[in-house]
Parts: structure tokens; C-alpha cells; sequence
């Protein structure tokens, strides 16, 4: 068998352009399909969600606190209740809060439940609930859950004419008459929860 000894230039030409060919057309396609896969990582890093500080700091402010009232009864008038109070003279210290309808006698009002001080004659059991001023527009109503959350005495009483502003007007005159009935600030708490919450429809109780 005889093969041929030479091979044609333009036959070697034609082999040589075409490999070049497909060799380029060979990197083009690996550079398009880097750029799609760059492309798409690109794509899923900014649909990551990142929850930014504004969103934090919009959050509207909570006008409520918790208090725990000293509860010795729950009546249909406030006849009924006053009734009821007149029977103990230990309850002369107490109020009624008339709350959907409904009057409830309490002896006092405290921060927490552990501090609450029972008694026996009449009884009395732990009321839970929630003082709501975020209806109020007067800023002084509207922080009135915060102020009679505090412990501190100097928070409910003040000097003549060092009442701050941050408060309602007939604040320091209360105070002052209240200081006569008791020293004990779950009782001043009482009475002024319950001045401000009558007079004032936007302040809520929830149970």
C-alpha cells in the first residue's frame, strides 16, 4: 500500500485555520459561560435580606406598664361596692375602679405581684392588669403609666414649684392631700391611677 510522501499546502492551511477556529470558538464559549455563573452569584448575594437599624428605630413607643392591684371584690354598681366598703374599716384607705361596666374594690396597686400584702378580713386576692395611655394625646396623661411605675418617692413628690412640666398640672396638689391619708406609695399609686383614669378617657385598663 502506498501513501502519499507530501501533503498539500492548501490542504495544511485548511487544517491549521480550522483548528485556530475551533479553538476560539472553544474560549469564547468558556468566557460567556464564566460571566453567567459570575452573573448569577452576583444575582443571589443581593436578594440577600439585611434588616437595616431604621427599621429598628421606627418601632412606635409602648405607652402601658403592668401593675398588680390588692382586689377584695367585684360588684355591679358602685352602690353595691360602696356598700361593701363600709362594712370594713380596714378598707377606708381603699377605692372603687369602675372598668367595662363593672366596679372593683382595690386596697392598693404595686409594681409587682410579690409585693402585693394580702389580707384575710375582708379578703383579698392578686387583680393583674395592664394601665394603657397610648390613645392620649397630652404627653403628661399619655406617660402616666411610666411615671406610677416608678419606686423611687422623689418620682411623686416634689418641692414647691420643682414639679416637672413632664407631668399634669394638678399633680403636686394630689400628691400633697394623698400624703395625708398614708405614706405608703401602693396606696398614693392607687388613688392617683385611679383620679387620672376617670378623668380621662383615653387611659385604659386591660385584664
Amino acid at each position: 500500500m502506498n501513501f502519499p510522501k507530501v501533503i498539500r499546502r492548501k490542504e495544511l492551511l485548511q487544517a491549521a485555520f480550522l483548528g485556530s477556529a475551533a479553538g476560539l470558538v472553544g474560549v469564547i464559549f468558556f468566557v460567556i459561560l464564566l460571566n453567567s455563573m459570575n452573573s448569577t452569584e452576583t444575582s443571589n448575594e443581593e436578594v440577600i435580606p439585611v434588616q437595616s437599624n431604621e427599621a429598628e428605630n421606627n418601632t412606635p413607643k409602648q405607652f402601658s406598664e403592668q401593675f398588680f392591684a390588692n382586689q377584695h371584690g367585684m360588684f355591679s354598681s358602685s352602690e353595691a361596692a360602696n356598700a361593701f366598703i363600709s362594712g370594713y374599716p380596714s378598707l377606708n384607705k381603699s377605692t372603687i375602679v369602675e372598668v367595662d361596666g363593672s366596679f372593683y374594690v382595690w386596697s392598693s396597686i404595686s409594681t409587682t405581684k410579690e409585693s402585693v400584702k394580702l389580707s384575710e378580713n375582708p379578703s383579698s386576692f392578686v387583680k393583674p392588669f395592664k394601665f394603657i395611655g397610648d390613645a392620649c394625646e397630652e404627653s403628661s396623661i399619655q406617660d402616666l403609666p411610666a411615671q406610677l411605675k416608678s419606686e423611687e418617692r422623689s418620682k411623686f413628690y416634689f418641692e414647691k414649684d420643682q414639679v416637672p412640666d413632664s407631668l399634669p398640672q394638678d399633680w403636686k396638689a394630689i400628691t400633697v392631700a394623698l400624703s395625708s391619708i398614708s405614706e405608703d406609695l401602693s396606696v398614693i399609686r392607687l388613688h392617683l391611677l385611679s383620679h387620672y383614669y376617670s378623668e380621662n378617657d383615653c387611659l385604659k385598663i386591660q385584664f
